[in-house]
């Protein structure tokens, strides 16, 4: 609320503001709304010109418009808490009472609920609970893209995988199942969306893969630390992005390769292109496990030492 007052410089107004109110208190006129000072952040609500229109400035803006008993969630909340899983200009995504005729500006993506419960307050907006937020995240995506933002909430401290997975138990949304499947999956150890979706790919197929692996040498050490393995076979499957490529990285990627295979390991290395052919993928990963166990029965015959087929 802006008290009555003699108007205003932009830079001593709120971070964002109904027009409609500054107006009334004295702090803008009509014509300043519409001058370079200020500028629009959804219809009605302003902020100062030179304020960067982040997502969560926006979040921001839409708790002026929120009507009682409504509250921000989805990918909007989790950004506003820390796990930036929305962009600048992305939608703000709402959940309203059911039912109810809401009228939202564009720019706002609105959810219903028969039942709408907070868990919080940023700013002063309202939030849903992590649950809700969670399913928001993950029940209208396909699943490997659900399933790697469900595992950065984890991993961001948002969620609670055990406690969700309860939670939708009781859940009859139309969207509920693709939730529950994901749900599934959700593993706060995933260090970034890439592996988060190999690991879909893989579990999908039937192998059984576990993230953020450390793997060691017959003697106890320190060897690598692999983003998915299958450990009894010690076959590891990573993601390489860009930054594999850069020339100060490679010869330490090659001195860690060199390290795994001569601790009886096998890689296989997944880029953003062999994610495109996800066939491909779950090949690889075959054929590196049935050359393990190859490796293994003729060890276990005692024909020769255990090492990684190159």
């Amino acid at each position: 609320m802006l008290p009555r007052s003699p108007r205003r410089r932009p830079d001593q107004l709120p971070r964002v503001f109904l027009g409609r109110l500054a107006v009334e208190a004295g702090a803008l006129s009509e014509k300043q709304l519409r001058g370079p000072r200020v500028r629009r952040v959804f219809r009605g609500v302003y902020t100062s010109a030179g304020m960067p229109l982040t997502h969560e400035l926006r979040v921001e803006a839409v708790g002026l418009l929120l009507p009682p008993g409504a509250v921000v969630t989805g990918r909007s909340q989790a950004t506003v808490l820390g796990v930036p899983l929305a962009r600048a200009s992305d939608d703000v995504e709402v959940l309203l009472p059911a039912p109810g005729r809401w009228t939202m500006p564009t720019g706002v993506r609105v959810r219903l609920g028969r039942t709408v419960e907070a868990g919080g307050t940023w700013h002063g907006v309202p939030l849903a609970r992590p649950e809700r937020m969670a399913f928001d995240v993950c029940s209208r995506v396909a699943k490997p893209d659900g399933v790697a933002d469900l595992d950065r909430l984890a991993r961001g401290g948002l969620l609670d995988p055990v406690r969700f997975q309860q939670w939708l138990e009781d859940v009859h949304d139309p969207h509920v199942v693709p939730a529950r499947a994901a749900a599934l999956l959700c593993d706060p150890r995933a260090e970034s969306p890439q592996e988060s979706r190999v690991r879909v790919l893989c579990r999908d197929a039937g192998l059984d893969v576990v993230p953020a692996v450390e793997v060691r040498d017959a003697a106890g050490r320190f060897v690598a630390r692999v983003d998915l393995a299958v450990e009894e076979l010690r076959v590891a499957v990573e993601y390489d992005g860009e930054w594999h490529a850069l020339r100060e990285e490679l010869e330490r990627d090659r001195r860690r390769l060199r390290a795994l295979r001569d601790a009886g390991w096998e890689v296989v290395h997944v880029t953003a292109q062999t994610l495109r052919e996800p066939g491909a993928v779950v090949d690889a990963v075959r054929r590196a496990l049935d050359r393990q166990r190859s490796v293994a029965r003729l060890s276990s015959s005692g024909a020769g030492t255990v090492v990684s087929a190159r």
